[in-house]
């Protein structure tokens, strides 16, 4: 009988830095869907086709479940985690906390902070997404990029460490943006940073204004994808419509 590892299409990995590679092959693979949700990753099979030791295998899994994309069963043990809809959108309900929490510590502190590399990252996301109306690889990395720029003001290594182990299942989301104009996706950018730049007391809110919509049109474009049809009802995006009421 076929072993699943062999059917998922991974790289051999090299002896440099190999837990950083197993894990490299592992998220991708995960992320592009080549390794399915609900699927155990076992220890000795991927081993054997990576070519490498179980523990840089074992260092890589545990990562993954820091992540997000991975849970351990007593019983079955390292499985990718099954997403559901809300599942999937709370990663914006905590990116929302950090990402608002981190505009408010900025415009409210003593300094103007110093905004060049979150500038940077904007020049980055505008010259990727200029012509490109559906969301491109590499504009979900420049994407990601600016709002990990935003995140590094708060000059908060939790805060940053945090916030990165969202990268991953943003970019799993950030695959099923639906057709948008890129220059309204480039505008919506530009609207935050100059928020954040004029130190206006509402960036917070434009923060939040800024991932709820990102939600709702992912939300929106998965329930098409799943055959719900429709505005997404998920628990999440409740719970996102009570914070806009409430303006938590």
């Amino acid at each position: 009988m076929q072993a699943a590892t062999d059917t998922w299409q991974l790289g051999s990995i090299d002896r440099a830095s190999t837990t950083q590679q197993v894990l490299y092959e592992l998220r991708e693979a995960i992320i592009d869907g080549r390794i399915a949700q609900g699927e155990a990753l076992r220890e000795v099979s991927l081993a054997k086709t990576f070519g490498t030791g179980r523990s840089a295998v074992r260092e890589a899994i545990r990562q993954l479940e820091q992540e997000g994309l991975v849970v351990y069963d007593l019983h079955r043990g390292a499985l990718v985690r099954v997403m559901s809809l809300a599942d999937r959108l709370d990663v914006y309900v905590a990116r929302e906390a950090i990402e608002a929490g981190v505009a408010r510590r900025v415009v409210e502190a003593s300094e103007p902070a110093d905004l060049s590399r979150l500038q940077g990252a904007l020049a980055d996301l505008r010259a990727t997404a200029e012509g490109h109306d559906r969301v491109t690889e590499d504009l979900i990395a420049a994407d990601i990029r600016f709002h990990q720029e935003l995140v590094r003001l708060a000059g908060s290594p939790r805060l940053t460490r945090a916030h990165e182990t969202l990268a991953a299942e943003t970019r799993m989301l950030l695959r099923h943006h639906p057709t948008y104009p890129w220059s309204d996706y480039v505008g919506d950018h530009e609207r935050l940073f100059e928020a954040i730049e004029r130190r206006d007391p509402r960036a917070p809110d434009v923060v939040s204004e800024h991932l709820r919509l990102s939600a709702q049109l992912i939300g929106d474009e998965l329930a098409r994808e799943t055959g719900d049809g429709g505005r997404a009802t998920s628990e999440d995006e409740t719970a996102i419509e009570e914070e806009e009421r409430t303006d938590i």
